[in-house]
């Protein structure tokens, strides 16, 4: 009897490694890829629209550095 118990635990024992191994495993890893494909994607779309600005919008940003200089008037000579 005791040969036999034995052999019906490991046979237990390795029917539920395939199970979770060949069935568990994936479907948790295929979520996971899943859940992280969906996370990036929504990453790049708020990407997309922060970049995003609406026709004839118009931004002008000047940096001084202080002292620029003095502004020079000319005219254009014409030969």
């Amino acid at each position: 009897m005791g040969l036999i118990r034995l052999f019906l635990i490991l046979f237990f024992i390795y029917a539920v490694y395939n199970f979770v191994f060949k069935v568990i495993v994936p479907l948790a890893a295929r979520s996971f890829v899943n859940k992280a494909q969906q996370d990036m994607q929504e990453r790049m779309r708020q990407m997309q629209d922060q970049q995003r600005k609406p026709e004839g919008e118009i931004n002008v940003s000047k940096k001084s550095k202080g002292n620029e200089g003095e502004y020079v008037d000319y005219e254009e000579v014409n030969d």
